[in-house]
């Protein structure tokens, strides 16, 4: 997950990959794929393609002791020419209960040709279907808190929500929130819809599909 944990976006990828098909191989190794078009790519409340449509990708790893690692990738608009970001990341997930998980990882952001990469640190606590995370970026020295909610509407349709505070080394911190409906087409297809809202941004939208293999 630039999020929907930029670790948003690969947290509800990590996780996503885990209830739909994988290929799965003796001693608990598991390896899945990930490929979206969306209308915009929106990280934590902005928009980072200029509101054009963006393609992203990736491939996640997880073992059964709560190990994962992964990589993802999206096309991205920096205010001039399409670039592209790609995202390593890892970390261990575990369960304290059967309501209560926490999760500890780290994100690398390459900027393909632009440069200004960061590296990011997290973690996360999921509580009774509540998943909160703190982030911590090194190389910016600026923090994020988020929280995130899904509803189950029906069988195949939900609501996301999604809200989140930045507090950068200098100036002022801000919010954002974000709301987004999903409808399962079958266990390897999504569509979905949604707006986000960013103190120091005009609201921004997305329609996507994603497909997971």
């Amino acid at each position: 997950m630039k999020t929907l944990f930029k670790t948003s976006a690969i947290a509800a990828l990590v996780l996503a990959s885990t209830s739909v098909a994988a290929v799965e191989f003796e001693g608990g190794h598991e390896v899945s794929f990930n490929a979206s078009l969306v209308s915009n790519y929106i990280f934590r409340g902005v928009s980072l393609s200029d509101e054009d449509p963006a393609l992203q990708g990736g491939v996640d790893y997880a073992h059964d002791s709560g190990l994962y690692a992964g990589i993802w990738a999206s096309s991205y608009d920096d205010g001039g020419d399409t670039e592209v970001e790609v995202d390593w990341y890892a970390g261990y997930s575990f369960n304290l209960s059967d309501d209560v998980s926490v999760d500890l990882g780290g994100v690398r952001y390459y900027y393909a040709d632009v440069g200004g990469h960061t590296t990011e640190w997290h973690v996360g606590l999921d509580l009774y279907g509540v998943g909160t995370a703190l982030h911590y970026d090194q190389t910016l020295e600026a923090w994020y808190g988020e929280a995130n909610y899904d509803i189950t509407l029906t069988d195949p349709l939900s609501l996301s929500l999604h809200g989140g505070y930045a507090e950068p080394d200098k100036g002022d911190g801000a919010y954002d929130l974000m709301a987004t409906l999903n409808y399962s087409v079958n266990g390897n297809v999504d569509l979905y819809g949604g707006v986000a809202y960013h103190e120091e941004e005009d609201e921004t939208y997305l329609v996507g599909v994603s497909v997971y293999f």
